[in-house]
């Protein structure tokens, strides 16, 4: 399976860890699942930190949201 080089640098997922997985609940569709990129992680801990509060003076709710909310900009991370 010989590239040539600008099909390579061009590929959407060269630069990231990935894996095709089929998943049985969607009748058996073939879904990519990728690393998050560098810019996702970034945010991702942007929104954990937050602005800057104590997690000792978060209650539970506000720590639920915050954390969804991180997760969602984590996970909804895409290539550009």
């Amino acid at each position: 399976m010989a590239k040539d080089l600008k099909t390579l640098a061009l590929a959407r997922l060269s630069g990231f860890r990935h894996k095709t997985v089929k998943v049985p609940e969607w009748r058996n569709v073939s879904v990519v699942l990728r690393e998050p990129s560098a810019e996702a992680w970034y945010l991702w801990q942007e929104v954990l930190n937050g602005d800057g509060e104590d997690d000792d003076t978060l209650s539970v709710v506000a720590k639920t949201r915050r954390n969804l909310e991180a997760d969602v900009t984590l996970f909804c991370d895409s290539p550009v």
